[in-house]
């Protein structure tokens, strides 16, 4: 797996730092984070001259599939939630569980995901003019943002367990699950994000064991672990119980907003 991702690494450099169109490279996602590991993906971000992205989607794709098969595409629909271009290769000759992430980023846009708070230190291949400016994320506006969150939260979360008792009652253990997963993930889980990281505060349920302490991810593991009617119904009233003690905690910090 190493020696893979050297060589398309490599492969990839030479191709794009030679490209007139192409401005900034960099490596985002757990090399950024400093998570990587022999399951990592490639999550490459460039930025380009505007009227290039098409083209240089067409390099890229020329080059994984002469040189590892391309299996399979997938590109983010536009418009993207993020304003950019973004797709994804699956590829014949690669480790298993491999794929390439690739993010292009036109050069008059916004949004880099440079924050290194929320997205970590970007790998940087090369910069051509300068345009990899890493800055902390806006505290304010998060917090403006979470205060939204937090009201939502705090107004809808008797309903989702309402409807959860109600399909307990009428011993229906999917439409159960499916409304109490929406309360964890979206509820509670948005509580902690406050709590424990709050430039994440929308990251959802997604690598909380890097940011909350063990004993708070060993308590919503064991939350998402059911086996029966019963057993989701112990888990239904701790969660409640969790989720109204941080409304307590977290509303003095949000009653002015």
């Amino acid at each position: 797996m190493e020696n893979f991702v050297k060589t398309i690494t490599a492969g990839l450099k030479e191709l794009l730092i030679s490209n007139s169109e192409v401005i900034s490279a960099w490596e985002g996602g757990s090399a950024a984070t400093g998570y990587k590991d022999e399951l990592s993906d490639l999550d490459l971000v460039l930025i380009c001259k505007d009227q290039s992205v098409d083209e240089i989607f067409k390099q890229i794709e020329k080059f994984l599939d002469r040189n590892y098969r391309i299996k399979t595409t997938f590109q983010v629909p536009q418009p993207a939630w993020h304003g950019h271009s973004q797709k994804f290769y699956i590829l014949h000759q690669s480790p298993d569980l491999f794929y390439v992430d690739l993010l292009i980023q036109k050069e008059s846009a916004g949004n880099r995901f440079l924050e290194p708070d929320r997205h970590g230190n970007a790998q940087v291949w090369f910069d051509k003019q300068g345009l990899i400016n890493p800055v902390l994320s806006d505290a304010e506006e998060a917090k403006k943002k979470m205060a939204k969150m937090f009201w939502i939260i705090e107004q809808s979360y008797e309903l989702l367990i309402r409807d959860v008792k109600k399909q307990l009652v009428r011993k229906n253990l999917i439409d159960a699950m499916d409304e109490y997963q929406v309360l964890v993930s979206r509820r509670l889980v948005p509580l902690l994000n406050f709590k424990y990281r709050p430039a994440k505060y929308d990251f959802g349920m997604r690598y909380t064991y890097r940011d909350f302490p063990q004993k708070i991810c060993e308590k919503l593991e064991n939350l998402l672990l059911i086996n029966n009617l019963n057993h989701l119904q112990e888990k239904l009233d701790c969660t409640q119980k969790w989720i109204e003690n941080l409304i307590d905690e977290h509303k003095p910090k949000f009653s002015c907003n």
